[in-house]
């Protein structure tokens, strides 16, 4: 299916959803407004390698978020097979839930360094020479500790090139009733991705960040586990047309 028909085709699907109002999230929850809407749209879950609908990646956002949107996650390589996890336990801090778990959390970005708990700092490194983005680790006195946690140009592009294309920006307005979360989807916008190389840029000037999200399993069987949330590569809403040109219905 080419392009142009799928926009097309999405566009007239989200048009007959936003015609019902307010629809009831299919859980009591403000983060329900995706899912809502991919049963609106009878999506069933699929890969997080693949674009939703037809080559289409979607978004969903609440009206006056502030929130970055995520484009997509990406696991680093590194030292150990478990990168991931060797970076909580080497550099996390007591989860907060369970003072006998760690947790790791912060924002990474290519212009500054940021702190993830009071001891260490996190800076990327966009390196064209290896063709690769690698995760520096300061100590809080702002010496280099480590660089070894990388994501290579190929991984990021394959992932970037094959889910990110078309993207499909779509904005709810939330409201409970009757103790129930509900959002109404009034407007879509599509956008076509400039090029690969523009997201190494935005990585570079810190537009794009890379966020860690590290804790612990809380149900019953795996309790205590280490729960990675997914590296997550965001953007600012407003900074999605130095990534994307905007795509003009026809």
């Amino acid at each position: 299916m080419n392009i142009d028909k799928s926009i097309k085709e999405l566009t007239e699907k989200f048009n007959k959803i936003s015609q019902k109002g307010y629809i009831r999230g299919i859980y009591n929850c403000s983060s329900s407004i995706g899912s809502t809407l991919e049963n609106e749209l009878n999506l069933e879950r699929n890969p997080s390698s693949i674009p939703d609908y037809n080559q289409i990646e979607i978004k969903t956002r609440r009206t006056y978020s502030k929130s970055s949107i995520t484009l997509f996650t990406a696991v680093p390589d590194g030292k150990e097979p478990f990168e991931v996890e060797r970076l909580k336990n080497t550099y996390g801090y007591p989860y907060k839930k369970d003072r006998r778990y760690k947790a790791l959390y912060f924002d990474a970005y290519g212009n500054k360094l940021t702190f993830g708990g009071v001891k260490y700092q996190y800076k990327l490194d966009v390196d064209y020479d290896e063709e690769k983005i690698f995760l520096c680790i300061y100590d809080k006195y702002n010496s280099l500790i480590e660089r070894e946690t990388y994501w290579s140009f190929e991984y990021l592009k394959n992932k970037v090139m094959t889910k990110l294309k078309v993207l499909a920006i779509i904005n709810a307005w939330p409201n409970e009733i009757n103790g129930w979360n509900y959002f109404k989807y009034y407007k879509i916008d599509f956008y076509l991705l400039k090029n690969f190389d523009i997201l190494l840029e935005l990585l570079d000037k810190g537009i794009i960040k890379i966020t860690f999200k590290v804790d612990i399993y809380k149900d019953e069987i795996r309790y205590g586990k280490t729960y990675d949330h997914g590296c997550g590569f965001s953007i600012q809403e407003k900074d999605i047309p130095k990534l994307y040109n905007k795509y003009q219905i026809k």
